[in-house]
């Protein structure tokens, strides 16, 4: 299976810098090495570095990753559409399959693991695969003026993460969707259990977690 491996660092608004270290590596970095983790990848893009390329190309200096300003088809149509390498992640992924990986760097504590089982979902038939967790937080439905109009079943509420996978076959650009970490809108997609450890590190408290996860040998 043809593996086209990206690592998504335009940033959220208001969010962390994909640069931030946690205990002295840069997020974008730890988000990089959990995809490589899984030895399965043997290259990585990072999409949508913007003016800032040299510096991502800096704090990756030494892993095989290649840095686009643009976005994730732009970036494909210069390295072409087998940019990745092989992945074997299980059998019956067919003749001239490919997949389109795709991570988030505020997910830089992401286990390796998720690649396995979101790759093998691909390979196994489905067309898009996620990794959630089920919400466990009670949620409220409010309206404009900031008042409770009631309370949404959480049994069918999901939290997504990331890596997540999408089958491309064959692997061409056009096969893509526009914006690979916006599931759910007009892509069906096939769930597998997420792991806590690939929570979105996107403020202050998410960094203090994330640095004392690090520090004490959970990651």
């Amino acid at each position: 299976m043809h593996v086209i491996a990206v690592v998504g660092v335009g940033g959220r608004s208001g969010a962390l810098d994909p640069l931030t270290p946690v205990v002295d590596v840069p997020m974008v970095v730890r988000s990089v090495r959990c995809l490589l983790a899984s030895g399965l990848l043997a290259r990585v893009l990072l999409l949508g570095a913007g003016d800032r390329r040299e510096a991502f190309a800096r704090a990756c200096a030494g892993l095989p990753v290649e840095v686009h300003d643009g976005s994730l088809r732009q970036a494909l149509s210069t390295v072409g559409a087998h940019a990745g390498q092989r992945a074997e992640p299980a059998t019956g992924d067919g003749v001239g399959a490919g997949a389109l990986l795709v991570h988030d760097a505020a997910r830089a504590l992401a286990p390796s693991g998720l690649v396995h089982d979101v790759l093998a979902a691909i390979a196994g038939g489905h067309r898009c695969a996620v990794p959630v967790l089920p919400l466990s937080d009670t949620v409220k439905v409010v309206d404009s003026e900031g008042l409770v109009r009631g309370s949404p079943d959480r049994a069918s509420l999901r939290v997504v993460q990331s890596p997540r996978a999408f089958r491309i076959d064959p692997p061409t650009v056009s096969d893509l969707p526009a914006d690979p970490l916006a599931v759910g809108r007009d892509t069906a997609a096939h769930t597998i259990p997420g792991h806590p450890l690939a929570f979105a590190i996107t403020g202050p408290w998410d960094l203090e977690l994330a640095e004392l996860l690090v520090r004490g040998g959970e990651t």
